[in-house]
């Protein structure tokens, strides 16, 4: 399967904001569909299984260095300004990311993946404010996880204008290993694809 190349921006988000680990070996993972389920295609390898339409773009990497290993997977539909974004790190790449910034659990995660997004936001717009935010506690794949969600006003430029930017972040910690999922995008692209977006999550299996 040859995989689509998302649109920069979205790219540029994924890279810069989820602060993947860019300094070490950089391995591309081609997403192999085993077989389709109607209208759309199961992609698995040893992280993770996932059902999603079969005119998405998927992009997917492993950094590996001395810090450990995080596997990302970065989902986005063709005709909206949203991504879905899984990141799986090893024992090693959590203890240090908690370390590193002072984390005690899945929800500081969470949080604090928040307050990084809203301020690069701001580094693009001084004018962008938050007007709403939740956080709290969920069930995800039977699991406990740590929630956080923001909305932000002129959050997001596309095409030359500032839209409201909704995000999203999830995050639980199994056997050591930490699971981040971003719901990311513009706020009236995300809310059309909200339902989709759980389709694709109760599809998932997450391969500690």
């Amino acid at each position: 399967m040859k995989l689509s190349r998302p649109r920069l921006p979205l790219m540029i988000f994924l890279l810069m904001i989820l602060g993947s680990l860019l300094v070490g070996f950089l391995v591309i993972y081609e997403i192999v569909a085993t077989h389709s389920r109607g209208e759309y295609l199961r992609l698995e390898n040893r992280f993770i299984k996932i059902d999603l339409p079969r005119n998405w773009f998927v992009y997917s990497w492993k950094t590996e260095n001395s810090t450990g290993d995080i596997y990302n997977v970065f989902l986005t539909p063709p005709n909206l300004l949203s991504a879905i974004i899984f990141k799986i790190h090893d024992e090693k790449a959590t203890q240090n990311f908690m370390k590193e910034y002072n984390l005690t659990d899945a929800l500081s995660v969470a949080t604090f993946e928040i307050e990084r997004v809203y301020n690069w936001t701001q580094s693009k717009n001084e004018n962008a404010s938050i007007i709403f935010e939740e956080t709290g506690e969920i069930e995800l794949f039977k699991k406990q996880a740590g929630y956080s969600k923001i909305i932000v006003k002129d959050g997001i430029e596309t095409d030359g204008k500032f839209y409201d930017m909704s995000f999203l972040m999830m995050s639980y910690i199994q056997n050591q290993k930490l699971v981040e999922i971003a719901f990311w995008g513009k706020k009236e692209d995300c809310e059309k694809m909200s339902d989709l977006f759980e389709t694709i999550l109760n599809s998932t299996e997450i391969r500690m």
